[in-house]
């Protein structure tokens, strides 16, 4: 366990691949960065990584909404390599080097994706989520409740013996008008958030899952098999709510991982004077105390003092780790004892802690070959 823990941190030290990240905290994903991946986008994990206008995009969920954005705001600004996502956060910032375009024209070409763009704003980045998972999951449920309505009145009419003619064309007997209301309303509700999507796929030529499944639905109307049509629907929809559901605790967690390193550090001057700092403005080679039970603001080495460091935020180990003089402390850890002197050895953004939430992050904006395929 200690080497597969130490292998974990050399690589988030060097900014190599952390293989498979075991999950930092209740609700985060096990990421893994390993592999012939095929970046979809550049990924901005936290604010300033990359200069330019930021915006909250409503649906993007996951590595095909970050391509279908590529495709549509690629040509308007000069290609998709100006362009940056972070996906857990449903962020999109245009770079500086982009082609100048307004911000209306942003919200205009994301609007024929089906999705919604507007100017990043922190303070409301939570309640967009918020509404937009809510959007999501009224109309699942509402789909779910209408097919199931539907099934539930048919096994009414028939029993469950009648149950296998839903699947062969009602038996060759009319479907009794409730249930084609109940399943034509589940339909509507399930592709009401795909249509957008799907007509403009349809629009640029560049068929996704989303025409794909507004086909096999129209299809499945086509042929007078409502219920089959319902159940993609209802199925696709459902998906789609999960998928958003996921995302957000992921975004919780790596928001809690954040939250481990203080923002403030005891900066000790070279007459040994100590003022509090902001981490993120503590420069490499500064001096700083951590004292019993304080949360050590940033990575560095020991160079006074000793204390047991609790290193399981960063390693998951539950034993406390005895430091001294020479040894290595990460941001984010607890000193469980003793009072430590550390020369930090990297700014506030270069961190493991920040490199891992980096990784989890850039995990959402990128295609494993598997899904690709």
């Amino acid at each position: 366990m200690g080497k597969r823990v130490g292998d974990m941190i050399d690589k988030a030290e060097n900014g190599g691949c952390c293989g498979d990240l075991p999950p930092l905290l209740p609700g985060a994903p096990t990421a893994s960065c390993c592999g012939p991946v095929q970046s979809t986008a550049n990924a901005i994990p936290q604010h300033g990584d990359a200069r330019g206008r930021d915006f909250r995009v409503a649906g993007l969920d996951c590595a095909e909404e970050v391509a279908i954005l590529g495709r549509v705001l690629g040509p308007e600004i000069g290609g998709p390599d100006h362009l940056a996502f972070d996906v857990i956060n449903g962020r999109m910032t245009i770079l500086e080097s982009a082609r100048p375009i307004s911000d209306d024209r942003v919200a205009e070409v994301v609007a024929a994706t089906g999705m919604r763009a507007r100017r990043w704003n922190p303070e409301t980045a939570s309640a967009d989520y918020n509404a937009h998972l809510l959007r999501q999951t009224r109309f699942a449920g509402a789909s779910t409740v209408f097919w199931a309505a539907g099934i539930a009145y048919h096994l009414v009419e028939t029993g469950w013996g009648g149950l296998p003619t839903l699947f062969a064309g009602h038996g060759g007997t009319p479907m009794p008008l409730f249930e084609v209301i109940c399943f034509g309303l589940a339909v509507m509700f399930g592709a009401w958030l795909v249509a957008p999507k799907a007509w403009s796929a349809a629009r640029r030529l560049s068929p996704d899952m989303n025409l794909l499944m507004m086909v096999a639905v129209a299809g499945a109307i086509a042929l007078g098999e409502i219920f089959e049509a319902a159940t993609v629907a209802f199925l696709f929809a459902l998906s789609l709510a999960l998928e958003s559901w996921s995302v957000g605790r992921a975004r919780d967690a790596v928001s809690a991982l954040l939250d481990l390193a203080p923002p403030l550090a005891r900066v000790l001057s070279e007459e040994g004077e100590e003022t509090e700092h902001r981490a993120a403005s503590v420069p490499v080679g500064s001096r700083f105390l951590v004292r019993a039970g304080d949360r050590i603001p940033l990575d560095g080495d020991v160079i006074e003092g000793s204390g047991a460091v609790d290193q399981a935020p960063i390693t998951g180990e539950s034993a406390l780790q005895l430091k001294e003089p020479g040894d290595p402390v990460y941001a984010g850890t607890i000193n469980g004892d003793g009072t430590l002197i550390v020369r930090s050895t990297r700014q506030a953004g270069d961190t493991v802690l920040a490199r891992i939430i980096r990784m989890v992050s850039d995990a959402h904006a990128r295609r494993a070959p598997v899904e690709q395929w």
